[in-house]
């Protein structure tokens, strides 16, 4: 009979817990506390391997595609972004951010 008793209880005491969670969590006044958080996006490990002499592929557009092209000179890093100066195979040359929430166009 112990046992039962013990079980209610935990199972009552369980519940009281997450119902005081519950009110914390939603009882709070400042709305950007209630949001769920998330890290700033970083450039990728493999950034570090794009140097002069690479070959690399640039998503351009929807129209144009995947455009391949090689990196020309020694990318530059400007605060959180890096500069690839890329001579692409159709003969022209652009200078391209590559920033960390942009990653999916490289």
């Amino acid at each position: 009979r112990l046992r039962v008793v013990l079980k209610a209880v935990e199972a009552k005491v369980g519940m009281v817990q997450a119902k005081k969670l519950t009110e914390e969590i939603v009882g709070k006044t400042d709305e950007s506390s209630k949001d769920l958080q998330v890290g700033e996006a970083t450039l990728p490990p493999w950034v570090k391997g794009i140097k002069k002499g690479v070959r690399i592929e640039y998503f351009w557009s929807e129209v144009d595609g995947w455009c391949a092209g090689e990196v020309v000179e020694d990318p530059v890093m400007i605060v959180d972004e890096l500069l690839v100066t890329v001579l692409f195979d159709d003969g022209e040359t652009h200078r391209l951010p590559f920033r960390a929430d942009e990653k999916v166009r490289w």
